[in-house]
C-alpha cells in the first residue's frame, strides 16, 4: 500500500516533476551551448631513471621511482619551466599565471609514465604547449644534472692542461740536449726523459679520470623520454561543455529536486486527503466521497435533483447505501450531520442526502438546526419566516404546521426560522426533545443540519438524541488534528458517529474520486442500456470485464 500511495502521489504531481526536468535540462542545454568549448591535449613521457645497482630492496626501488615521478610533477610546474615555455611559444597565452592554470601534470600509479595535459580554447595551441613544456623540462633537467659533475671535470681538465704544458717543456729541454755527448749532459737528458715519462703517466691517469666522470654523469642522469607527443584534438570533441551529458544530468537533478519538493509539500500538508488518513487518525470509515459541485447559487448545490444521473449524484446514493449498512441493528430514523469547521459543505450534504432518500420513496424531513447561519431555505428556495425557532416557541401549534413542502416529492423542510439570540439554549430545551419526537411520528427519516462541532456546542447538544452522526470534511482543507478533535468531541457526548463524508474532492490524476467517477459513470450508463435491452424482451447485456471487476470492489 505504501508503494501504491507513493505512485499515486508521483502521478498527481507529475506535472511539477516534468516541469522541473524540462527547466533544469533546458537551462543546462542553453548554458552549455553558449559556453566557449575547451579542448585538452596530452603528451606522454617515459621517466628514464638511472640504474641503482646498490639498491637490492624491491620496495625501496619502487618507492624511489614514485618519489622521482612526484618530484618531476612538482618541478614541471615551476616558474622557470613555464616562463621558458611562454617565451618559446609562437602563439603565447596572456600570462604565466594563465599558463599555470592550463597545465596539469599527472603520474599514473604503478607506471613510469608522466602525462602533461593542457586545456585551452585553441586545440592547436593546447598541443603545442604540452609538447613545449616537456621539451623545456628535458633541457633544463639535463642542465641541472650536468652541473653536479661540472666542477670535478673542470678540475681534471685544468690538471691535464697543466701536465700537457709540463710535458711540452720537458720535450723542449730533451730536444736541446740531443747532440751532446758529455757525461753531465747525458745524465741531465736521462733525468728529463724520466720526468717526461712520469708526466705522461699522470696525463693518462687524469684523462682516464675525466672519462670516468663523464661516463658516471651519463649513467646517473634521470630524465624524460618523449613516447607520445600531443596532437591537436578534434574541434567537435571538446572536454567541456559536454552538452548532452550536462543536459541529461541536469534533467535528472531537476527531477529529483522536484520530487523532493513534492514529498516536502506532502509532509508539511496536514490536511485530510484520503480515507486512509481518516481511518488511521480516528478509526472512522469514509461512507462517501463527493466531488466538488460547481455553481454559484445555493440552488445549484442540489445536484441530486437537477442532475440525478451525474456521477456526484451517484456518490450521494453510495452514501445513502453505506448509511443503511451502518445502522443495520436499528432503524435509521434520524441523522445529525455536522462538520469540524465552517464552509466544509455539510448543508449541501444534508440537502442532497435528503433528496436521494426521498427518491427511494421515504418520507424525509430536513431540519435546519443551524440557528446561526441557516442555508437550507436558500437551497430549496423556501421562505424562512417560520421554522424550528417558531416551532420551539409556539407550543400551541403542531410542529408540522411549521414544516414546508419542497419541490421534491416526499421531502419536507423545517427551516431554521428567525435567528434567535440564544440558539444553544433553545436546542438544549425540553421543548426540542418534544419537537424531535413529534417529527419522528410523521417521517421515516429526519436529517438535522447543525453548526460545526468545534465552533459552537449545538451539534454536541443534539448528537446524543439521534440515531447517529455524520462528520463532513473538505478534502485538502480540513486539518487532520481539527477533524480528530471534532470526532472526539462528538464521541465524548455519547453520540453514535457513523463515519465521515469526504467532500469537495477534485477529480484529476491520482485523485481518490477517480474510482467513483469512472465506476458510477459507466456503470450507470450500462444499467440504463441494460434496462432498455430487457424492455425489448431480450436477456440482459453482458457487463464489460473491466467494469465487472470494478463492481466487485
Amino acid at each position: 500500500m505504501e508503494i501504491k500511495r507513493y505512485m499515486v502521489l508521483i502521478w498527481r504531481w507529475a506535472w511539477l516533476i516534468i516541469l522541473g526536468i524540462v527547466i533544469a535540462g533546458s537551462s543546462a542545454f542553453l548554458v552549455s551551448k553558449n559556453t566557449t568549448p575547451v579542448y585538452r591535449a596530452s603528451a606522454r613521457f617515459l621517466i628514464d631513471e638511472a640504474p641503482r645497482g646498490s639498491i637490492s630492496n624491491e620496495y625501496a626501488q619502487i618507492l624511489l621511482e614514485e618519489r622521482l615521478a612526484q618530484t618531476y610533477v612538482q618541478i614541471i610546474k615551476t616558474n622557470s619551466v613555464l616562463q621558458e615555455t611562454l617565451n618559446r611559444l609562437e602563439n603565447p597565452v596572456a600570462s604565466m599565471e594563465r599558463l599555470a592554470a592550463m597545465v596539469t601534470i599527472s603520474a599514473p600509479q604503478d607506471t613510469k609514465i608522466l602525462v602533461i595535459s593542457v586545456e585551452d580554447v585553441d586545440p592547436v595551441r593546447a598541443a603545442a604547449i604540452a609538447n613545449m613544456v616537456g621539451e623545456v623540462f628535458i633541457e633544463q633537467n639535463l642542465e641541472r644534472q650536468s652541473q653536479r659533475y661540472a666542477e670535478p671535470i673542470a678540475n681534471w681538465e685544468a690538471r691535464i692542461q697543466e701536465i700537457g704544458d709540463e710535458i711540452e717543456a720537458l720535450d723542449t729541454q730533451i730536444n736541446a740536449l740531443a747532440g751532446v755527448e758529455t757525461a753531465e749532459d747525458l745524465a741531465s737528458r736521462s733525468r728529463l726523459e724520466t720526468q717526461r715519462n712520469e708526466a705522461r703517466v699522470r696525463y693518462t691517469d687524469a684523462f682516464n679520470k675525466i672519462n670516468d666522470l663523464q661516463i658516471a654523469q651519463v649513467q646517473s642522469n634521470n630524465n624524460l623520454l618523449p613516447i607520445e607527443p600531443a596532437t591537436p584534438p578534434s574541434p567537435d570533441r571538446p572536454i567541456r561543455p559536454r552538452t548532452l551529458n550536462n543536459t541529461l544530468l541536469a534533467a535528472v537533478v531537476g527531477g529529483m529536486l522536484a520530487l523532493g519538493i513534492v514529498f516536502l509539500i506532502e509532509y508539511l500538508d496536514d490536511t485530510v486527503k484520503s480515507p486512509d488518513q481518516i481511518l488511521g487518525d480516528s478509526g472512522l470509515s469514509t461512507l462517501g466521497a463527493i466531488a466538488f459541485i460547481k455553481g454559484d447559487k445555493p440552488t445549484d448545490r442540489l445536484i441530486t435533483h437537477f442532475r440525478p444521473r451525474d456521477p456526484i449524484s451517484e456518490a450521494y446514493r453510495v452514501l445513502r447505501t453505506n448509511l443503511s449498512f451502518s445502522a443495520i441493528d436499528r432503524e435509521l430514523q434520524d441523522i445529525l450531520i455536522t462538520s469540524s469547521s465552517p464552509g466544509e459543505g455539510k448543508s449541501t450534504t444534508v440537502a442532497n442526502l435528503g433528496t436521494v432518500m426521498a427518491q427511494m420513496g421515504k418520507r424525509v424531513i430536513i431540519v435546519d438546526a443551524d440557528l446561526r447561519r441557516p442555508v437550507q431555505h436558500k437551497i430549496f428556495s423556501l421562505p424562512n419566516n417560520q421554522g424550528l425557532t417558531t416551532a420551539l416557541l409556539d407550543q400551541q401549534t403542531p410542529v408540522f404546521d411549521h414544516v414546508q413542502e419542497s419541490k421534491i416529492p416526499g421531502l419536507r423542510v423545517l427551516g431554521s426560522g428567525p435567528i434567535p439570540p440564544n440558539p444553544a439554549e433553545l436546542l438544549n430545551s425540553q421543548r426540542m426533545i418534544h419537537v424531535m419526537e413529534e417529527l419522528r411520528n410523521g417521517a421515516d427519516v429526519i436529517i438535522f443540519d447543525t453548526p460545526p462541532a468545534l465552533t459552537v456546542a449545538d451539534a454536541t447538544i443534539l448528537a446524543p438524541h439521534v440515531n447517529g452522526c455524520l462528520l463532513v470534511l473538505e478534502a485538502g482543507k480540513t486539518r487532520r488534528d481539527t477533524f480528530v478533535q471534532a470526532a472526539q468531541r462528538l464521541q465524548q457526548t455519547g453520540a453514535n458517529l457513523f463515519g465521515v463524508v469526504l467532500n469537495r474532492l477534485q477529480p484529476g490524476r491520482g485523485s481518490y474520486y477517480n474510482y467513483y467517477y469512472y465506476y458510477y459513470h459507466y456503470y450507470g450508463a450500462y444499467e440504463q442500456d441494460n434496462r432498455k435491452h430487457r424492455s425489448g424482451k431480450r436477456g440482459p447485456l453482458k457487463m464489460p470485464g473491466w467494469l465487472s471487476g470494478l463492481s466487485k470492489r
